[in-house]
């Protein structure tokens, strides 16, 4: 009689701890179902513990290659500016790799530039208050490096002396050339001062008296909204906002 109360008492224990009795891979078990509904990595180790610690699941099979896409999500996030100099060289790719851009195209790099959020609403208006002008040309007409390297030609054929209008200009084409060249790196300081510069300049001039045609008006006309452009793609521009430095001078 005694061994049957034993054994009831026994099989009551067993029935009220039934985690006691349970086999030692049910919190494996347990675990394994957890990290696969929330979706944990098996190969993910806590901070703090040991690399020989075993992990949530484990698996007999070989760990696949991580996607492009995961590889993309794991990567560090670049910085805003990083991202808008990522953007710059590919508009920089798209318009002036070739070095064919032209006025004809200017519209479409203003759409761009605004579209890329490169250029902040605020900064077209800037630039639309300091006189910035998109010549819409009839027909073909020569891309700015042509007409740069044309003008150039010209002028060196008159030039006799530093201080002639001829080596001035010589020197705005040979800056304004630069500027195009490098349209990549147009964040740099030193390169969006240099087409501050230049657009200076060419207001200057082109507010002159000097007789030109009217299809060699918007070709400068156009190298100049370019070189406005450009200098307000800058990081000072972009951070001060200080665009009037320049684009006041278009409204002597």
């Amino acid at each position: 009689m005694h061994i049957e109360v034993h054994i009831s008492l026994y099989a009551e224990n067993l029935t009220m701890n039934p985690i006691a009795n349970a086999p030692s891979t049910a919190g494996q078990l347990t675990n394994t179902s957890l990290a696969d509904k929330y979706g944990i990595n098996s190969h993910q180790a806590e901070a703090g513990q040991h690399s020989d610690k075993v992990t949530l699941s484990q698996s007999n099979q070989p760990p696949k290659a991580a996607s492009k896409e995961q590889v993309k999500d794991e990567s560090v996030s670049l910085s805003p500016r990083a991202m808008r100099a990522q953007k710059i060289e590919s508009m920089a790719k798209d318009f002036f790799a070739d070095g064919q851009f032209s006025i004809s195209d200017l519209p479409k790099l203003v759409q761009r530039l605004h579209q890329d959020g490169i250029l902040s609403d605020t900064q077209l208006n800037r630039l639309s208050e300091g006189g910035i002008e998109l010549p819409r040309p009839q027909g073909s007409v020569e891309d700015m490096k042509t007409f740069i390297e044309s003008k150039r030609g010209e002028l060196e054929k008159n030039a006799s002396d530093e201080n002639t209008m001829s080596n001035v200009l010589i020197k705005l084409l040979d800056d304004a050339e630069g500027v195009l060249n490098k349209m990549d790196n147009i964040q740099s300081k030193e390169l969006s001062q240099q087409a501050s510069r230049v657009s200076s300049q060419l207001n200057v001039y082109l507010k002159s008296d000097v007789q030109m045609s009217g299809e060699e008006r918007q070709q400068w006309q156009g190298l100049r909204s370019v070189m406005q452009l450009a200098s307000s793609m800058g990081d000072s521009q972009q951070a001060s906002g200080q665009l009037s430095s320049y684009l006041a001078l278009g409204k002597y």
